[in-house]
């Protein structure tokens, strides 16, 4: 687990509005942040595709 002294890095990314206020709206439900629920969605989409960190490095 990482610790709350780990930097995270900061991306932008561009989502088909109704989406996204549909992502917000789920978010609300849960009482989270829209952030922590892409950051939760990327772990898991990570963990099942093999935990790659760095894509292309793998032999």
């Amino acid at each position: 687990m990482k610790s709350s002294t780990d930097k995270m890095t900061r991306i932008t990314i561009s989502v088909d509005p109704d989406d996204y206020h549909a992502f917000e709206d789920l978010a609300q439900k849960e009482d989270r942040s829209a952030a922590w629920m892409i950051r939760k969605a990327m772990r898991e989409f990570l963990d099942a595709h093999g935990d790659k960190k760095i894509a292309g490095t793998q032999s």
